[in-house]
């Protein structure tokens, strides 16, 4: 499987959008655990750690005998280790087993798999890892719509850029058909319909924008005025300037069980 094309960077401003990211996510995500109905597991693995402020709340919440966050940025490994001296990190490709802990009791991912080309083979290599039995949580981003015009051309810019990677915005939308003969079996599919403040969400994209735009891709499609444009216009949602609304953001939360 080819290595997972991250297009949303992996420096500092990437840094800080992760964590700010984590904050506006952290009631859903901490619910989500908390459903498994799992205490003090052996050993749970955060796919796609970035910084490691979902490792964090996977421990916070879940209470492991051991907590390891993995990623393929040796920069974030290198912050997350900083950050949480008292939590594991390992740089590694997530898209690729074995990994380098063993057998994991509970696997994470939050908007991980929407960064994957072959997300239905990514689950079959994680099932290969996981003990019998282990608990696979999922958090992922089924639709997002808003009144607001830039922040709809925002994500049709975004969708067309991962389309390009053959990788999928709203990837929750086709997750049930990816866990078909995959080693995990559904304990719980769940839809949630979030609302976020418009102000907050564009936050979390200028930081994006401002990191793809120089994608070779993003360079080569996108109006460089319009990318200019819509970068002011985020800016300016960003500073709660005028009456910006909301983003009602799907989203998809699944609970597998390692068969």
């Amino acid at each position: 499987m080819d290595r997972a094309r991250y297009t949303f960077g992996d420096n500092e401003q990437a840094g800080l959008r992760l964590r700010r990211l984590a904050e506006i996510y952290e009631k859903e995500t901490r619910e989500l655990l908390e459903r498994g109905g799992i205490n003090a597991p052996r050993v749970a693995v955060d796919l796609g750690c970035g910084p490691g402020w979902s490792t964090q709340l996977i421990r916070d919440v879940l209470n492991p005998g051991k907590t390891v966050g993995l990623d393929a940025s040796e920069r974030y490994i290198w912050e997350a280790r900083k950050q949480h001296p008292e939590l594991e990190f390992e740089v590694h490709d997530i898209a690729r087993a074995p990994f380098p802990v063993q057998t994991p009791n509970v696997l994470f991912c939050r908007f991980v798999l929407t960064h994957l080309s072959a997300v239905a083979e990514a689950l079959r290599s994680w099932a290969s890892v996981a003990a019998p039995g282990a608990l696979l949580f999922v958090h992922e981003t089924e639709s997002m719509e808003t009144e607001n015009a830039s922040l709809r051309r925002y994500y049709e810019m975004v969708a067309q850029l991962q389309r390009h990677y053959g990788q999928k915005l709203e990837v929750g939308s086709i997750l049930e058909a990816c866990f078909e003969n995959s080693g995990w079996r559904l304990k719980e599919n769940r839809r949630l319909l979030l609302e976020k403040p418009a102000d907050q969400m564009a936050g979390l994209h200028l930081a994006n924008l401002r990191t793809w735009r120089h994608d070779p891709y993003a360079s080569e499609v996108f109006d460089p005025n319009e990318v200019e444009r819509l970068e002011a216009s985020l800016e300016q949602i960003a500073l709660g300037i005028g009456n910006c609304g909301v983003v009602e953001n799907g989203a998809r939360q699944i609970i597998a069980q390692r068969i």
